[in-house]
């Protein structure tokens, strides 16, 4: 049976198709992540993004027109886009649907050209587009289509010859990126545009796709609840105790060394003509912490939390937490600026906290959060300017889709990890202007030297080293600088890789999978070694990653 054209509610179809053969695939999408690092979430971030564009369409009813169905597509996947991978899923759909707008019924060749202009909102949507990723595989699949649609009679066999071609594109992305070919892999962007449009053809041959509403992973990716796990009585530290010193003293670390035997996950940052210090620390005698500092200067910002007391949050019923929120909600600061930053693990949110940032977004690595999870942060603070620190290379795009949605004023400062934002918002300055500041937070973030230490997933050959499954890495620079069968070693080995006679201070942020007593003997071992460098230990609680390294 041939078809000419399709109308709203088989469009409506092939999309739901599309989405539910994509999800069934994720895997074999992400497993095409060039770092062999247990983080490959293309297939998962593209997922989700097409879930929520199918979750706009299924809200359609009653006579409705292509032209509405791609419009449904793109709002929906526009605000849930994640990841670099989901939002130029987005800027596509957005671009589909600027091609389809206004028609009724699409045949061949307002689909041809609406490929078309997916594509070239794409490469619009990215400031740097490079070659050999999905932008490659749609540009080429678009020309595919512009060149051969009025040779097509059957839409079928019209998106059978475009799917082809989309194959070859595809396959030909190692060739053009080199980190593909030593890695010998596709594009995993491309990879997943390709898996769409199969989908799409599946569901115009009649064939039935499973619904994929209920994936498991996806669910698990998509939640943002903080559980609370260990017992009170597993906190050696009960008070949170926060605030800032006035003072033109500068030797921080005499004042580091001296209220360290009274807690942990202490954090002093400042000084150096800044003429504030600003301090962290989980003790048993806030009152003690704060007598030091007042040897220092004038107190402000004071903040003390039980920690014991949080945990037992949860016995609280939901009236009672649906009021909490509601006055936090009536209780909205305005001021000058705020600072919206994303992290995972309770010591990096805290740590955050800690320097003034008025609301973190749960994510990073695994769960990349979606536009409307940051849009969701700008509607909790009050500034009249707002810096959205992504800290992370793969939610960049989404912060700048934020940006160029919300009505108010964003900035956004690149990070691409937590030692990045930690330096921009230690660079911010209140008596600057936003400009000056935004560039002072550029430059701070471009003079961090930072590392993360994790595991393979697969076999590879990276930057010409050999890498096996379950290898320990050490990756700086978007390359992987150590390798080894320990932990201990290849942290080690990854500070002397890193370290010079420059470097005075090194913070080490140590995730969820490692004991308190192992970050112990990884700060003794580089104290051995560096006896000039001021060591850092924090509990950061992230996933994924054994240690995140921040060397200044």
């Amino acid at each position: 049976m041939e078809i000419k054209k399709i109308n709203g509610p088989l469009l409506k179809e092939i999309f739901k198709g599309a989405v539910n053969y994509l999800i069934s695939r994720k895997e074999e999408v992400n497993a095409l992540n060039v770092f062999p690092v247990p983080d490959g979430d293309t297939g998962t971030n593209m997922s989700l993004t097409s879930k929520s564009a199918l979750k706009q369409i299924d809200g359609l009813e009653g006579d409705f027109s292509v032209g509405d169905v791609s419009a449904a597509a793109a709002r929906g996947a526009l605000m849930g886009a994640r990841g670099n991978s989901g939002v130029i899923l987005s800027q596509l759909l957005r671009g589909f649907s600027e091609g389809l707008e206004g028609i009724n019924e699409a045949g061949i060749s307002d689909i041809a050209h609406a490929f078309k202009k997916a594509s070239e909102t794409t490469y619009k949507a990215v400031m740097k587009p490079i070659e050999g990723t999905i932008l490659t595989v749609g540009r080429e699949t678009a020309d595919f289509a512009i060149r051969h649609h009025k040779k097509a009679e059957d839409l079928i066999k019209f998106l059978e010859d475009v799917i082809v071609e989309a194959n070859k594109s595809l396959d030909n992305t190692p060739n053009l990126l080199e980190v593909l070919k030593e890695a010998g892999v596709v594009d995993a962007g491309g990879k997943g545009l390709v898996v769409l449009l199969e989908g799409a053809l599946k569901v115009l041959k009649g064939e039935d796709i499973a619904d994929q509403s209920e994936d498991e992973t996806l669910k698990k990716k998509a939640q943002k609840e903080i559980q609370f796990t260990e017992a009170d009585k597993s906190l050696k530290y009960g008070y949170c105790t926060e605030f800032i010193i006035n003072t033109d003293y500068e030797d921080i670390d005499s004042f580091r060394e001296k209220i360290a035997p009274l807690g942990d996950c202490l954090l002093v940052v400042g000084g150096s003509g800044t003429h504030i210090i600003k301090v962290h620390v989980h003790t048993n005698d806030p009152g003690i912490v704060l007598q030091h500092a007042c040897e220092l200067g004038l107190l402000q910002d004071i903040k003390i939390d039980n920690m014991r007391y949080q945990h037992r949050e949860v016995l609280f019923d939901d009236s009672e937490v649906a009021e909490a929120k509601k006055k936090e909600e009536e209780s909205i600061e305005e001021k000058d600026y705020s600072f919206i930053t994303v992290s995972m693990g309770s010591g990096m949110t805290e740590t955050f906290k800690s320097l003034g940032v008025d609301y973190v977004v749960a994510g990073g690595q695994t769960m990349n959060p979606s536009t409307e999870d940051l849009l969701k942060g700008v509607d909790k603070v009050g500034g009249k300017v707002i810096y959205l620190i992504p800290n992370n290379s793969n939610i960049i795009l989404s912060a700048e889709q934020a940006r160029d949605i919300s009505d108010r004023e964003i900035i956004v400062i690149p990070s691409k990890s937590v030692p990045q934002g930690i330096a921009a918002i230690l660079a911010f300055n209140g008596d600057a202007d936003k400009e000056e500041n935004k560039e002072n937070m550029m430059k701070a973030i471009e003079n961090v030297i930072d590392a993360s230490v994790t595991y393979a997933v697969r076999d590879t050959t990276i930057g010409g080293k050999e890498i096996h499954k379950d290898d320990i890495i050490g990756i700086a620079s978007k390359e992987i600088i150590s390798s080894g069968k320990t932990v201990f070693d290849v942290v080690i080995d990854t500070v002397d890789k890193l370290m010079d006679d420059e470097i005075s201070l090194l913070t080490i942020f140590y995730g969820e999978d490692v004991k308190e007593e192992d970050a112990e003997k990884v700060r003794e071992a580089i104290e051995e070694k560096y006896p000039d460098v001021d060591i850092d230990v924090i509990k950061g609680d992230q996933p994924i990653y054994y240690y995140i390294l921040s060397l200044e």
